[in-house]
């Protein structure tokens, strides 16, 4: 293995402990505060799915799959099975918001408290879902792009 790739690859296996620390930071207040929150596993998703899409989008060149034609390829097919998960996962949290709403997670808070957890849960489910529902268009976007610019300049 060259030291460039050992040096993407070291980068890598750092960028995914970083989305796990800011994933653990993101969802550690929902975990404290509510009792069964049941999007954790979806919440999850998304965070991760909008870190990573979105560096992928902006560092492609200098990222471990720059210049892995075949692993572009899956990506672009499975970007569209992501972004069903994606936004049925969005679409089950806006009806639970509807039917039985946020309160039932928090009832045990105090008032104050609860219309700052509601807020904060309903924004951050709101802004990686829809995040990641971009990212996925655009990653697609970026490898198609990334795979003709491969095939007739050579670049990246």
């Amino acid at each position: 293995m060259s030291t460039i790739l050992k040096q993407k690859f070291v980068a890598e296996l750092l960028w995914w402990i970083i989305t796990a620390i800011i994933t653990v930071m993101i969802l550690y207040p929902v975990w404290l505060n509510t009792k069964g929150f049941p999007f954790f596993i979806e919440n999850t998703i998304l965070i991760v799915v909008f870190i990573t899409f979105s560096r992928y989008i902006f560092f492609l060149p200098i990222s471990f799959i720059a210049r892995m034609k075949w692993i572009k390829v899956f990506i672009i097919g499975a970007t569209g099975f992501v972004f069903f998960i994606v936004t049925m996962s969005l679409g089950d949290f806006r009806n639970f918001m509807d039917e039985e709403g946020l309160q039932t997670l928090v009832k045990h808070l105090h008032v104050t408290r609860q219309t700052s957890m509601i807020n904060y849960i309903k924004n951050e489910m709101v802004f990686f879902g829809v995040g990641s529902s971009i990212t996925t268009i655009l990653l697609a976007a970026r490898m198609i792009m990334s795979l003709w610019r491969m095939r007739n300049s050579g670049r990246v």
